[in-house]
């Protein structure tokens, strides 16, 4: 086998020297001799002559295709369209440290637990008076140490797991209100995470009656909350089909582009909050529901009745000025 290597090798760099006129003629009478010593390769032959099976595997198989990246190591990027991942992921970026305190914690409690194992058949043989056992008093020491990490680690294990729980269902919740759409007052239809970074989304949710007086009670804030980037979505999920309570809203005019946003696929956002009704005991639909959205998407505040447009005018900074962009993400705390 190593001989024939040998073989085909020299043949291929005969064929290079064939091809190359300033190699053949510094070796000149040399050629014949070459070409005798391996069997006869003619000034013609190529490549594809030496090495038939090669070339036609570098015929078949282009090397500019690449096969997609999820194929090569089954990884596949986080789309809005995969909720679980998404939220995986903005877990992730609001807690990054998670991760190392469920190692740190974790393996503590392991090698605590492992400690105290050690120590029990130890305590054993002290009480029983086995030769060369260690005294009673230090192996009690070592149980009460090691007993004592065990529970604490646990303790911040089984918080931390809580509260990654917590975090997990508000934002399985902002990410289903995120799928929800609206229609700009220049048609376009984005749903609400297109706009994460554009506004910060106010929703009124209630009947028509309810979605009015609180678009009424925004007008004299009208101006301020533009300039903050506050988008308002009027959202009547609560009118009774039988008995309407008043006439709905008129679309959004030109006016309103950066003011007034119109609710699509009702059904969609009032499944939304009938499940956030059915988490809360607190909250009735009687009275109206609202909701404050942050740039980023979260849920700044929520309550019964109409937004406070008036704490929201006053704590939310101006998108122009001095300070643009610099508090964006001064939204208030969650």
């Amino acid at each position: 086998l190593l001989q024939k290597i040998k073989v085909i090798n020299l043949r291929y760099a005969i064929m290079l020297i064939h091809h190359n006129p300033i190699l053949r003629s510094n070796l000149g009478a040399q050629m014949p001799k070459m070409d005798a010593a391996v069997g006869v390769v003619s000034k013609t032959s190529s490549y594809r002559s030496v090495f038939p099976r090669q070339t036609q595997h570098l015929r078949t198989t282009s090397p500019c295709r690449a096969e997609p990246q999820e194929k090569r190591d089954g990884y596949k990027p986080p789309s809005i369209s995969d909720p679980n991942g998404q939220v995986r992921l903005r877990s992730e970026v609001e807690a990054p440290w998670r991760a190392v305190r469920f190692t740190i914690f974790g393996f503590s409690a392991v090698s605590a637990g492992i400690g105290l194992l050690v120590n029990l058949p130890q305590l054993i043989g002290a009480l029983g008076g086995a030769k060369n056992a260690f005294g009673v008093e230090e192996i009690g020491t070592n149980i009460g140490i090691n007993a004592a990490v065990v529970a604490v680690c646990v303790f911040l294990l089984s918080r931390d797991l809580k509260a990654r729980d917590k975090q997990m269902a508000r934002l399985g919740r902002e990410e289903a209100l995120a799928a929800c759409q609206v229609q700009l007052a220049n048609g376009k239809r984005k749903s609400l995470a297109a706009l994460r970074g554009f506004a910060r989304i106010v929703v009124c949710a209630g009947t028509n009656a309810q979605v009015a007086a609180a678009m009424e009670a925004a007008a004299p804030y009208k101006d301020e909350l533009i300039r903050r980037g506050v988008l308002v979505v009027p959202a009547p999920v609560f009118e009774p089909p039988s008995s309407p309570t008043g006439e709905p809203l008129p679309p959004p005019g030109p006016e309103d582009l950066r003011w007034r946003a119109m609710p699509l696929q009702m059904d969609r956002w009032k499944e939304w909050f009938e499940k956030q009704l059915s988490v809360s005991d607190k909250a009735v639909p009687d009275k109206g529901l609202y909701l404050s959205l942050r740039k980023d998407g979260r849920v700044r505040s929520s309550g019964m009745g109409g937004p406070p447009w008036a704490l929201l005018a006053a704590q939310l900074p101006p998108e122009e000025g001095v300070f643009k962009g610099f508090l964006d993400g001064m939204d208030g705390r969650v």
